[in-house]
């Protein structure tokens, strides 16, 4: 079978999706037609919005992280604003089950005690998770938001830039990171930060808006 036909075969299955509503039934057709690759092949170069949305939320529901991160991170310059929007959910699932179960429950807990503000445990046990999983992107993430939290701006920042390390698709961090380096008094820094994460979202109005607050506030305090 074609992948066109295949993407004409995921809109039909995304379309009863939309009427029913019923996200098991299409994660069940999905699962008998498609593979995560085709569906990165999809999202990557059809033609059609309503195939690539029915890409992105297929692979929200069941990609991996080693398969659907690059295509979904890729998705985040999609013209179409609809896949962008689906795109940035479609990574947080992945990036939360991006490593083994029991991990994956550990971070679950991490982001509820971040959640309630219990953030020294929140940090305590995201280290733990870190210790055993060293290459578990999203460990270091939540522990940057925890970290930030308490004002712990640069090892939030470090944190932060390891998550990038691992995965530079992670919008997250990337604007984390800059909020990081303008609290630490490093607009320049930001500037920069931002920047780079306009690159991974080219639409995004807020990163703009953003980007001319930094350029306005650094030429009023002149050259250094």
């Amino acid at each position: 079978m074609s992948q066109a036909h295949l993407g004409l075969l995921l809109v039909d299955y995304y379309e009863g999706f939309l009427k029913d509503r019923d996200l098991e039934v299409f994660r069940e057709r999905v699962l008998g037609r498609y593979t995560e690759a085709t569906l990165g092949r999809i999202l990557t170069s059809s033609p059609h919005p309503t195939a690539r949305r029915a890409a992105v939320l297929a692979l929200g529901m069941l990609g991996t992280y080693e398969v659907a991160n690059a295509p979904l991170g890729r998705a985040l310059r999609d013209d179409d604003p609809v896949v962008r929007t689906m795109a940035e959910s479609a990574l947080w699932a992945v990036w939360f089950r991006a490593d083994t179960p029991e991990n994956n429950r550990t971070l679950d807990q991490v982001k509820r005690l971040i959640n309630q503000q219990r953030f020294d445990t929140a940090v305590e046990l995201a280290t733990r998770l870190i210790g055993q999983a060293p290459r578990f992107a999203e460990a270091y993430n939540q522990r940057a938001i925890a970290y930030f939290l308490q004002g712990r701006y640069a090892e939030s920042a470090a944190d932060c830039e390891r998550v990038l390390q691992l995965n530079p698709y992670h919008f997250g961090a990337w604007s984390g990171l800059a909020q990081c380096q303008a609290c630490l008094q490093q607009p320049r820094q930001a500037l920069h930060t931002l920047r780079r994460a306009l690159k991974l979202q080219p639409h995004s109005q807020g990163l703009r808006q953003s980007i001319e607050l930094l350029e306005s506030q650094i030429e009023s305090e002149g050259p250094r």
